[in-house]
C-alpha cells in the first residue's frame, strides 16, 4: 500500500516496521478520559475514515501492535468487515472500540432504522458489545422527532448492554436541545471537527457540553491533513522546542486542553509519534498553548450539518 503520509508498507512490512520500534524508549501509556457514565475512554483513538477493509485490517492491527488502544470506525466507513477481522487477533478486553450509525430522515422509521444499522454494526465486527456508539450526525432535514427517536433506539440498545456508552457526532447546539428534551440518557460523547485554527470553544459547542458533562472529542485534528497543522511555521517552531514535529504539537495542543482526539495513518512511524503526541511525557508550555489558541488558520466548524 501507499497510504498515510505517503508511506509504503505491506502487513510484512508493517510488522518489521513495529520490531523496529519495539526497541526505541518510547512507550505508550495512553491517558484516559471518564466518561459521564463513569466509563473510562482512552484520549487518542485510531480512525479508519476513506480506508477500504483491507486497509483498516492492516492499518488496526498495526496500531493495536504499536500500543493503541482505541479503534474509530463507522456504519457508513463500509470497512467494519476489516475492523473485526484485525480485532479478532486481540483481546477484547485490551482496546475499546467506537463505532457510529447514520441518522434517519424520518421520524416514523428512525427508531427501527437505528436499531438496525446497530445490530449490523455488532454483526461485522464480530463483537457482543462496542465500548461507544455514536449518532453520526445530524439528520440534513433537521427533523427533531427524527433525531429523538433515533437516540431512543441508542438508549435501549445502551440499556441491554450492547454498548457501554452512547453518545453523538457532529451535534450542535440546537441539536443537542432537540434530543435532550426526551432523552433519559445524556450523551457521553460530542466527536466533532476540533483543530488548532478554530480557536477552544468553537461555536460555544465545546463549553455546551462541558456544563452538560458531555466529554468533547476531536476528529479530523490535522484539519484533513492542512500544512498549517503539519508543516506551518506557527508548529513547527513551536515543535523545535520539544524536538516534536509539527503535526505532534497540533494533537498535543488538543490533549493539553483535556480533548481526547482520533487521529489516523498506515506507518509505524507516524502511527508512534501520533501516540508520543498523546501519551508521552510533555507538554506544551503556556506561552505555547495561547499561541496556539490564537491562531485563525485553517478555519473550520465543528459540524458539517448544523452551525447553531
Amino acid at each position: 500500500f501507499n497510504l498515510g503520509y505517503g508511506i509504503e508498507f505491506g502487513l510484512g512490512a508493517a510488522f518489521r516496521q513495529i520490531m523496529m520500534l519495539m526497541h526505541s524508549s518510547f512507550a505508550a501509556v495512553v491517558p484516559m478520559v471518564t466518561l459521564n457514565n463513569g466509563v473510562e475512554m482512552p484520549m487518542v483513538s485510531l480512525g479508519t475514515w476513506q480506508y477500504t477493509s483491507s486497509v483498516a485490517e492492516s492499518a488496526v492491527t498495526l496500531g493495536l501492535s504499536l500500543g493503541f488502544n482505541h479503534i474509530d470506525t463507522a456504519n457508513n466507513y463500509n470497512n467494519q468487515d476489516g475492523v473485526g477481522a484485525a480485532l479478532k487477533g486481540f483481546n477484547r478486553s485490551s482496546f475499546f472500540l467506537t463505532t457510529k450509525v447514520p441518522p434517519q430522515t424520518s421520524p416514523k422509521k428512525a427508531y427501527a432504522g437505528t436499531t438496525k444499522d446497530l445490530e449490523s454494526n455488532l454483526e461485522l465486527l464480530k463483537l457482543r458489545s462496542v465500548d461507544l456508539v455514536l449518532l453520526h450526525y445530524p439528520p440534513v432535514t433537521q427533523s427533531c422527532s427524527a433525531m429523538q427517536e433515533a437516540w431512543r433506539a441508542m438508549e435501549d440498545f445502551y440499556a441491554a448492554g450492547k454498548a457501554r456508552a452512547i453518545g453523538v457526532s457532529n451535534y450542535c447546539i440546537s441539536s443537542f436541545e432537540c434530543i435532550l428534551k426526551t432523552a433519559k440518557v445524556t450523551p457521553a460523547v460530542n466527536q466533532i471537527q476540533f483543530h488548532v485554527g478554530m480557536g477552544t470553544d468553537p461555536l460555544g459547542v465545546k463549553s455546551y457540553a462541558d456544563a452538560k458533562k458531555i466529554v468533547t472529542q476531536a476528529y479530523s485534528p490535522l484539519g484533513d491533513g492542512s500544512s498549517d497543522l503539519i508543516t506551518g511555521k506557527l508548529v513547527t517552531g513551536i515543535g523545535q522546542h520539544y524536538n516534536k514535529t509539527g503535526a505532534q504539537v497540533s494533537l498535543r495542543w488538543l490533549k493539553d486542553h483535556g480533548i481526547p482526539l482520533s487521529t489516523k495513518a498506515t506507518s509505524a512511524e507516524y502511527l508512534s509519534q501520533d501516540l508520543d503526541a498523546v501519551a508521552g511525557s510533555w507538554s506544551l508550555s503556556a506561552i505555547d498553548l495561547a499561541a496556539l489558541d490564537g491562531a485563525t488558520k485553517p478555519s473550520g466548524k465543528p459540524s458539517f450539518i448544523c452551525n447553531s
